[in-house]
């Protein structure tokens, strides 16, 4: 899903979620519910009481008790916003982690690069990384707002992630324009980087 569709979707279920949140709050939609996994109830309730609950503790709870934790469709819909707006600023961090994680999932581990430690990968190293994941379509190129000072090579490096995320470049040159004309930065402030996008396919 193309991220300007993700926006539109994430504000539609805002102002969906606003609208239920001013009525009288009711069980979760029995239509809901059965479109929900058990990982996922686990993952919302997770979500809602990060610092009671992790899901080690959660793994005996029964369907019914997890659901009558997260309440009611205002919460899962709230969940769900956070699940898409993360998913837009969801960019690879080349993390002994996430690198395990790939090669894991897409049953690849005899590969020379799933032994390799990240911290000593060369260029042809990302490169290969970035045509395997390409192949198994789990990123995609997207296009990123930084102020002037970070350098293509320091994206993926900041401490903290951009806000704006587009689908072309020709889109984030439209929002520096909406920007400037809002005056919160001049046009040498700011600059245009690709990122490559992690996609939550099945490998």
């Amino acid at each position: 899903m193309k991220i300007r569709v993700q926006k539109r979707v994430a504000i539609y279920l805002e102002f969906l979620a606003e609208q239920l949140s001013q009525t009288i709050p009711k069980p979760i939609h029995p239509a809901v519910l059965k479109q929900l996994t058990r990982d996922e109830l686990i993952q919302m309730v997770c979500w809602l009481f990060p610092k009671k609950f992790t899901k080690e503790r959660l793994a005996h709870k029964s369907d019914e008790w997890l659901s009558t934790m997260i309440g009611n469709d205002v919460n899962i819909l709230s969940y769900m916003i956070e699940q898409i707006n993360s998913s837009i600023t969801n960019i690879l961090d080349y993390s002994q982690s996430e690198v395990t994680d790939f090669f894991q999932k897409s049953q690849n581990e005899i590969h020379y690069l799933a032994s390799k430690p990240v911290e000593q990968w060369d260029p042809y190293d990302n490169a290969n990384y970035h045509a395997l994941r390409s192949k198994t379509n789990t990123t995609k190129k997207v296009y990123a707002i930084f102020t002037s000072d970070v350098l293509a090579e320091d994206v993926y490096a900041v401490t903290t992630k951009p806000s704006y995320f587009f689908d072309t470049k020709e889109e984030a040159e439209a929002e520096i324009d909406n920007i400037i004309k809002e005056q919160q930065f001049k046009r040498e402030e700011l600059t245009i980087h690709s990122l490559w996008q992690i996609q939550h396919n099945e490998y």
